[in-house]
């Protein structure tokens, strides 16, 4: 499975668990643009959203199925389950699998964070 994708891939993988966390129903190109559209400044053409949608299924992310004469797209994998696969691949790429430095970078990236924000508030 391939967990590399653009921004718009991953507003339209948040944008489907969001609706079937809602509703566990089917999710069409259509209830993803309109989503997409609502909740941004730039609006997203059918064709666009469609074309990476597909492209979403071929990387294994999302499964396309067919009721009537309609499709209709589901997730493969959990918000979580993607999450820790793009850990692994992370610890794997920069931390040679070692999850503790990860997690010492991470701690130490959250420290100066609350440094700043303690910063802001002066």
């Amino acid at each position: 499975m391939n967990y590399t994708h653009g921004s718009l891939e991953n507003e339209i993988l948040k944008t489907i668990w969001m609706l079937e966390e809602i509703d566990e129903s089917d999710v069409s190109v259509n209830d993803v643009q309109e989503v997409i559209n609502r909740n941004s400044s730039s609006k997203r053409a059918y064709t666009t959203v469609k074309t990476v949608m597909d492209r979403l299924v071929e990387k294994n992310m999302l499964v396309r199925y067919k009721q009537g004469k309609k499709f209709y797209y589901k997730t493969v994998s959990s918000r979580d389950e993607m999450a820790q696969q793009a850990i692994k691949k992370l610890a794997s790429q920069y931390f040679n699998n070692d999850m503790n430095s990860l997690a010492d970078t991470i701690r130490s990236m959250s420290a100066s964070v609350k440094e700043c924000r303690k910063a802001e508030l002066v």
